[in-house]
């Protein structure tokens, strides 16, 4: 589950981000249209659509003014008259330029000015075909004057409907160009907040890969703390059994002593009984048949207990052994019986004088995946801990059940002691570190919420206290079952059940 919400979130990150960029991008695409289209020709007012029809009118004036005045001078010269000629070419020069002039097409949708330049046209045209006609000066300014004047009123009402249009064009022009500022000003401080988001995002996005690294980081520390805690309180344990155990090593050692002391006593008898007065017959054996009774007899007894003796020293010693083996990090097939096995073997002379252990398999599931060792210290802390329990409430004969059980998905070992059990005002902080009800000196304190992580890291299961048992406690170590596909056969010694279990507590 923690991994499918880890995809989620990098993906609607990854996708947060996608949009906030594309956002960003379309940002950047539109504010460049709408300044190229402020730069375009809209933007540009046009105050030369009149300045251009007003210079038409202009030069149209200058020529009837130069011709009034050539005309009412006494002796026209050619200077003056070409003079006027001039005046006259540039009037036409100043049509044609309106006419075919770059950025001047929209004036022509104004009829007024398109039929005014039309009959301009019309008029030069006439005017060029009369003066190749007219020969003498006076006649042709005449021919010109007389020609251009029917222009006058024209220009006139070109110039004003030019200067209302302008009026017209450069409002709607302005009211465009104010609708595009407010859409560059909108997008800006909608990319301000964008980036603003973009940058609160990618700060949280990286105050989270940090806070994800402290926590990996601290993550690995505790595990490491809780690793040596492990390992410290195994090597208590060790050392707060270390009594017993060599309590249940001297027992066996001190009858194979004692039976060795007899074989060698026995065999001493049977060698002084050897006689061997004549070397060519056969030794003889100078012993009492009650005495060979005897030796015949207690001998092979006393060779069969040394023979158990060096056995349970042999299961005593592959108990600690294994026990304080180092663990690895590798998970693997762990045998419920054995770790079991381990368990009872090292608390056995510390249960002995206060309870009876009972150990009962009503599972057919030998085996879990995990960790080494860590079943075996769980159950010892468990197992101590009962001892003690019933020890303070004075029995004089207690009794320690070691239940295993499982379901479709689970295996199930329960632990209950008829002691004390434990108070209701502690039963939620049991598990908490750094929390005990042992006196100083007695243990660490630390067993129930170490061995409750070592279950849970190293077999992904639970250690619990049962909330319904009340005769005493009962404590819940649930370990899930291993894949089928993935289990191995199990070994026939495992199969052997509670009879090789309940024959280490005789």
């Amino acid at each position: 589950m923690q991994q499918i919400k880890s995809f989620l979130f990098k993906q609607s990150g990854r996708a947060i981000f996608i949009a906030l960029v594309l956002f960003v991008v379309l940002y950047g695409v539109l504010s460049t249209e709408i300044v190229r289209q402020l730069d375009d020709e809209r933007f540009k007012y046009r105050e030369n659509f009149v300045w251009a029809v007003f210079q038409v009118q202009r030069q149209f004036l200058v020529v009837q003014r130069d011709i009034e005045a050539a005309i009412g001078r006494i002796g026209l010269s050619d200077d003056v008259v070409d003079r006027v000629l001039l005046e006259y070419e540039i009037l036409v020069s100043r049509v044609y330029l309106l006419r075919d002039g770059d950025g001047f097409e929209v004036l022509f949708t104004v009829p007024e000015v398109a039929e005014t330049i039309k009959q301009l046209e019309l008029q030069i045209d006439k005017i060029d075909a009369a003066l190749a006609t007219i020969t003498d000066p006076e006649k042709k300014l005449r021919a010109l004057y007389r020609l251009l004047e029917p222009m006058n009123d024209s220009l006139q009402q070109a110039v004003v409907r030019t200067t209302n249009f302008v009026s017209v064009y450069n409002a709607n022009n302005i009211s465009v160009v104010k609708t595009d500022i407010q859409i560059l000003s909108y997008l800006f401080f909608v990319g301000v907040i964008v980036m603003a988001v973009l940058g609160t995002f990618m700060i949280r996005q990286r105050q989270k890969i940090f806070a994800a690294d402290i926590a990996a980081q601290k993550a690995r520390q505790e595990q490491e703390v809780i690793e040596e805690a492990a390992d410290y309180a195994k090597m208590h344990a060790l050392g707060t059994l270390a009594g017993g155990v060599a309590h249940e090593i001297n027992t066996p050692a001190q009858y194979i002593q004692n039976n060795l002391e007899f074989l060698s006593d026995s065999f001493a008898d049977l060698v002084g009984a050897i006689d061997r007065k004549n070397p060519d017959e056969p030794a003889r054996l100078n012993l009492d048949k009650d005495k060979i009774d005897f030796i015949t007899e207690e001998v092979p007894m006393a060779i069969d207990e040394s023979i158990q003796g060096l056995n349970r020293i042999a299961e005593i010693v592959r108990g600690i052994r294994k026990f304080a083996h180092p663990t690895t990090d590798a998970v693997e097939p762990i045998s419920i019986t054995e770790e079991i096995d381990t368990a009872v073997t090292l608390t056995r002379n510390q249960v002995k004088h206060i309870a009876d252990l009972d150990v009962v398999m009503q599972s057919d599931v030998t085996e879990v995946s995990g960790r080494r060792n860590h079943l075996s210290q769980a159950l010892i802390n468990l197992i101590v801990n009962a001892s003690q329990a019933i020890r303070e409430t004075g029995q004089r004969r207690g009794r320690i059940d070691l239940l295993v059980t499982s379901d479709e998905d689970n295996v199930y070992i329960r632990l209950r002691d008829n002691g004390a059990g434990v108070p209701e005002n502690i039963r939620e902080r049991i598990f908490d570190y750094f929390f005990t009800t042992k006196e100083r000196g007695v243990g660490t304190g630390q067993g129930l919420p170490i061995c409750r992580k070592l279950i849970q890291d190293d077999f992904n299961g639970d250690l619990t206290l049962s909330a319904d048992y009340t005769d005493g406690a009962e404590f819940v170590i649930r370990l899930p079952k291993p894949d089928q596909n993935a289990a191995t056969d199990t070994n026939a010694d495992l199969l052997e059940g509670p009879s090789d279990l309940n024959s280490l507590l005789r």
